[in-house]
């Protein structure tokens, strides 16, 4: 997953392309447009010249389209090469070319005007391709360059109507015609047309930013969690948006240990070691996982998991002890149908308050989990060695489950190494 740096210029990239596509279409409207002027100027299709006081206006009207067509072909060969070469074209340059073009309506209307000393160009279609430069301006994904088309728009447009009631219309005709309010208002209608356009491009520039970093966070989810946890886990904290900072909860915890562990390696090559723990870890961590349980931490013959984490739930020592139960069992499977050798495990659990965050930099991290829940798990792991057990809980944990008719015994009160207060341990005959 690119970095927002990164992604910003892949950004820039994107919107240089989306300004080729904008240029291109003006460029395409533009070619239409002067094929057709063309064609109704010497054939007089529709009756388009009685649009004009003199011929030589349509004339006039050609070369304009001629010369806008030509200024938008050499800046769609500059983008071209841009987008050939993926690099960006400067926000300050795209401003100035939409201004460019934003002037061209306006100089064929006031041209038109003065040519003709008619005030009708201020209803005529030039004007509406303000709206369509405006409207295509959000392409550009910036309410900068949208709003500002709008104005230098409204600003020609009211300097046009200020020219023709105070140059063109006699002052004894000014009757006749549309209130000066009216064309205004138009103007007042270009500036708020530009602000929407531009709001319509920061809101999807906004949507795509959201996007991306709604996209980051799943990833740094999938990227802390992805190959400890089940997906289930995963798309759990995706929906819910849980961020694994630092936090108290409770669950359970589990340590497991194979016995005999060093022993066996001494023996075997690398290959053979690697089987080993391949053949007994693909079937536990599958256990761990169906039971919403998440591996913190590979021991090199053994692990810690954690049952209630990163998402609270309310049985989790059930879960926990449930899948210790399967795990063992598994062992015992896989053993008698050789595909590993006769393997005996150490396994304690525990619940309690735990404290979770993540540990390290940007480089870096680990989800850890600490505190005096995880240090008796670990201990009563260990003690499965001294006691020849292979599954003991405490009583505190043994309280909270339903061990489902197993047989168990009490090994009585244990102090633990660092701990004052004693732990009564229970054995689980699995």
């Amino acid at each position: 997953m690119p970095g927002i740096q990164t992604f910003n210029t892949e950004l820039e990239i994107e919107k240089t392309r989306s300004e080729y596509k904008r240029v291109w279409i003006i460029s395409v409207l533009l070619a239409a447009g002067l094929i057709l002027g063309t064609l109704n100027t010497y054939f007089n299709l529709f009756g388009f010249l009685s649009f004009f006081k003199f011929k030589n206006s349509a004339y006039a009207t050609i070369i304009w389209l001629f010369l806008f067509l030509c200024y938008e072909t050499i800046f769609l060969l500059f983008l071209k090469k841009l987008v050939i070469e993926k690099k960006v074209l400067d926000e300050k340059l795209r401003l100035i070319h939409s201004l460019m073009e934003i002037l061209f309506p306006g100089i064929i209307m006031f041209i038109m005007t003065y040519i003709e000393q008619r005030a009708v160009y201020l209803d005529s279609p030039f004007f509406m391709i303000y709206f369509i430069l405006i409207a295509i301006s959000a392409l550009q994904l910036s309410f900068r360059i949208s709003f500002s088309t709008g104005i230098l728009a409204a600003l020609q447009y009211i300097l046009l109507t200020v020219y023709c009631f105070n140059t063109i219309i006699p002052q004894n005709n000014i009757s006749m015609n549309l209130p000066a309010m009216s064309y205004y208002a138009r103007g007042i209608i270009l500036l708020f047309t530009g602000y929407a356009s531009g709001m319509v491009a920061r809101e999807i520039n906004q949507r795509v930013m959201n996007s991306f970093r709604q996209m980051r966070e799943q990833q740094n989810i999938m990227n802390l969690f992805g190959q400890q946890v089940s997906k289930e886990i995963v798309e759990e904290l995706i929906s819910r948006k849980d961020k694994p900072g630092i936090q108290r909860i409770n669950a359970s915890i589990m340590f497991l240990d194979i016995r005999n562990f060093s022993s066996y390696a001494e023996t075997r090559d690398p290959a053979e070691i690697i089987e080993f723990q391949n053949n007994i870890f693909n079937p536990i961590i599958e256990i761990i996982n169906n039971h919403n349980g998440l591996i913190n931490q590979f021991l090199g013959d053994g692990f810690m998991a954690s049952f209630g984490i990163p998402i609270a739930a309310a049985d989790h020592e059930q879960k926990a002890f449930e899948a210790g139960i399967k795990i063992i069992r598994k062992i015992k499977e896989l053993g008698e149908k050789n595909i590993i050798p006769a393997t005996a495990v150490g396994l304690g659990l525990h619940s309690g308050e735990v404290i979770t965050g993540n540990i390290g930099n940007e480089i870096r991290k680990q989800y850890s989990i600490t505190g005096t829940t995880v240090i008796t798990a670990a201990r009563l792991e260990q003690m499965n060695k001294e006691a020849g057990t292979q599954f003991l809980i405490s009583r505190e944990f043994f309280n909270k489950i339903n061990i489902s008719g197993l047989k168990y015994s009490s090994l009585g009160e244990k102090i633990f190494k660092g701990f004052e207060k004693p732990v009564e341990v229970i054995c689980i005959e699995v």
